[in-house]
């Protein structure tokens, strides 16, 4: 390292301190008028969104009178692609939001914080367990802010007519009560579903279940081993010869299986988000985020959501989406968005983001609160179990599960060989 370097890398060691006193409250910034605070114009961008999201971003400097924030909401179907092109061309954001399905995608232009600046303890207990998503060998790769965690909606009519005073709560139980909430014609047809599983084209939130049901059953899909990312989706498990993977298919098949008891869903049926909100459908695995779409939606649907199924004897998980703050490395404006990002990830900044946008946190401080919305109850529980995965690549991913899925259902291979198919076309994809 030539004197340049590590005179840049004091400055930056320097602010990462300021930036870790800053989030625990150790420090405060200068809140006087003459603005001896922090001082600059910092780009953010991402893909949150809400109409009082820009509040949020234009409070959160307090009276440093001349810190300038300025968000920049993307589209999420082109949100990869934008930065690309913006790094590219040295034309990044500061800082934008990340979550883990682009942490390989980004690994070029993310300045990871040495734990030697954010001690890796106080990391872990600063932020949910799912946090450590973020965290490799070499340090922090962003400030992790809010998750949208994968919940079950429930028609509370079609529970209350059959007698069920509350959701099931694991997958046992689910399965004991499709008797009872899927209605069939006599030749079989079926006329309301109890849920939409077993397939994968139709199913809102596909990926997001299946990894659910991984996850629970130990298998991180992606794993960090010796510093390289490895898929383990075939990895099995001590108690049973067969993979997790195929098990759990195994299970979800059952759904789609017209001679087996739990059959309640095939491909003649429109989206699981469409037959639930049209009443058709008594439970809907979704995201939290999804909530006042469902409201908007049908604003007469008698609902509720409770957290996801679970298995039994194993702990407590869901998927989620876990949105963190990254810091361009090759940003002209680095010192500076560290020093935001710290701001940003501030107890009371994170507050307002979780309220504004009725997601819940990743402070583990604020999760100990009762929260005063309804919904947040659920929903900050599911934040505490939600884990998720470093996707690779979440387009061509998504495309792999789905030909896991078609390739069992047209019986084109069997359960074992299509899961080795898709492990070795997700070794393909990891760079």
């Amino acid at each position: 390292m030539n004197n340049f370097q590590t005179i840049l890398s004091a400055i930056f060691l320097a602010f990462f301190v300021f930036a870790v006193l800053i989030f625990s409250g150790m420090i405060k910034l200068d809140k006087t008028s003459n603005g001896s605070g922090l001082k600059g114009k910092v780009v953010v961008w991402g893909t949150l969104s809400s109409p009082e999201l820009y509040t949020v971003f234009e409070s959160a400097p307090g009276d440093n009178r001349d810190l300038y924030i300025n968000y920049v909401r993307k589209s999420p179907t082109t949100y990869q692609q934008e930065l690309i092109e913006a790094f590219a061309s040295g034309n990044g954001p500061d800082l934008f939001f990340i979550t883990p399905d682009m942490i390989i995608k980004n690994k070029d232009f993310l300045y990871k914080i040495p734990f030697e600046s954010y001690p890796e303890k106080v990391y872990r207990d600063t932020f949910t367990d799912g946090s450590d998503v973020f965290l490799d060998s070499e340090g922090i790769m962003g400030f992790p802010i809010i998750v949208d965690p994968m919940v079950m909606y429930y028609n509370k009519n079609k529970l209350t007519n059959e007698g069920i005073a509350v959701p099931p709560i694991t997958w046992d139980e689910l399965f004991n009560l499709s008797a009872r909430l899927t209605k069939k014609e006599n030749d079989g047809t079926i006329l309301e579903s109890m849920i939409a599983l077993g397939r994968y084209d139709n199913i809102n939130n596909s990926k997001e279940i299946l990894s659910t049901l991984l996850l629970q059953s130990g298998n991180s899909i992606i794993k960090l081993e010796e510093g390289k990312y490895i898929s383990v989706l075939d990895e099995g498990s001590t108690a049973s010869p067969k993979s997790t993977a195929e098990s759990i298919l195994n299970f979800l098949m059952e759904f789609s299986n017209p001679s087996n008891l739990a059959y309640s869903w095939n491909r003649s049926f429109s989206s699981s988000f469409d037959m639930f909100t049209s009443g058709k459908l008594s439970f809907y695995l979704g995201k939290a985020s999804e909530l006042f779409k469902i409201q908007a939606t049908n604003p007469n649907l008698s609902f509720d959501v409770t957290q996801m199924l679970q298995t039994k004897e194993t702990p407590k998980r869901t998927y989620g989406d876990i949105y963190a703050l990254a810091v361009n490395k090759k940003s002209a404006n680095t010192a500076l968005a560290f020093s935001v990002a710290g701001l940003l990830s501030s107890k009371d900044v994170v507050s307002n983001f979780s309220t504004t946008l009725l997601l819940p946190p990743v402070s583990k401080s604020l999760l100990s609160k009762n929260p005063k919305e309804p919904y947040m109850y659920t929903f900050n529980n599911s934040a505490i179990i939600a884990r998720s995965w470093v996707d690779p690549n979440p387009v061509s991913t998504n495309a792999i599960f789905e030909e896991l899925f078609n390739n069992i259902l047209s019986n084109k291979l069997d359960v074992e060989d299509a899961i080795s198919r898709a492990q070795g076309q997700l070794e393909k994809i990891i760079k």
